[in-house]
């Protein structure tokens, strides 16, 4: 079971982490008095990198507009509205776009996006933050696709479900130990803490509301025996289902084909 520090997310500022970048070499007609060091040429960093820059700088505007409340009712409605958008009736649309542009780069993370949210091939972005997913993820702003955008938030998905698992176990072990959840409580708190700002937002009164559990005892009664941990992983739960909401199970193309 992999632990809970392989998917907390990076801060803002280490949204480039992971994101490989060139440099580029030193003009060959140059002064031939002017010599470059190394650290003195200008990187070009990569696509992906510039791409993840401009998002980030419209998100810090979108998050410092809106209040927590707003903000996770707008990151929910981005996640329907993408979801209608990729698996309905804009789907083939979707699956036959291409960027305009002649960067191979861009032109092949789109077609692999494409594949993959079709059921076919790796995500993308299975190596980026989750910071980094979220800024792709939410932009609506047309520098990603949409189905580069579904790739995202999927990863996103993918990881909550791997954590909720881990803090499930984690929950049991100590309840049935100690009779309490304290450990697991502070440490739900402190992942929803880590999670970009959006994706916080959507969970609303989690902290207050997980707060209140702690330091709380109950004894095993018949068929109450789990309630209070019922209680405790019910918003960790919902994550998973808003994970899942906006997730829907992919048909296999020979099952449509028997339902059409």
């Amino acid at each position: 079971m992999s632990r809970i520090g392989d998917f907390v997310s990076s801060p803002l500022q280490n949204i480039f982490k992971a994101v490989p970048e060139t440099t580029t070499a030193t003009s060959p007609d140059m002064d031939a008095g002017r010599v470059e060091s190394e650290d003195e040429r200008a990187p070009d960093v990569s696509p992906l990198a510039r791409q993840l820059a401009a998002a980030a700088e419209r998100a810090a505007i979108r998050d410092s507009q809106l209040s927590q409340q707003e903000l996770g009712k707008l990151g929910i409605r981005i996640q329907m509205d993408l979801s209608k958008s990729v698996y309905g009736l804009n789907k083939p649309l979707n699956d036959a776009f291409v960027p305009n542009t002649d960067d191979p780069e861009l032109l092949a993370r789109a077609r692999q996006a494409t594949e993959y949210v079709n059921g076919r091939g790796q995500n993308p972005f299975n190596d980026l933050s989750m910071e980094q997913l979220a800024l792709i993820g939410y932009d609506e702003e047309g520098d990603f696709t949409k189905n580069e955008r579904e790739s995202a938030l999927k990863e996103i998905g993918h990881r909550y479900a791997l954590w909720t698992r881990y803090i499930v176990d984690k929950d049991n072990a100590e309840y049935e130990r100690t009779g309490l959840s304290d450990n697991a409580i502070r440490e739900m708190i402190a992942y929803y803490k880590a999670l970009p700002a959006i994706e916080e937002a959507q969970f609303f009164n989690y902290e207050t509301n997980l707060s209140m559990l702690i330091g709380k005892k109950e004894l095993p009664r018949g068929d109450e025996a789990d309630s209070l941990i019922e209680t405790i992983l019910k918003t960790v739960r919902n994550l998973e289902d808003e994970a899942q909401h906006a997730q829907p199970v992919l048909t296999p193309a020979d099952e449509q084909d028997k339902t059409s």
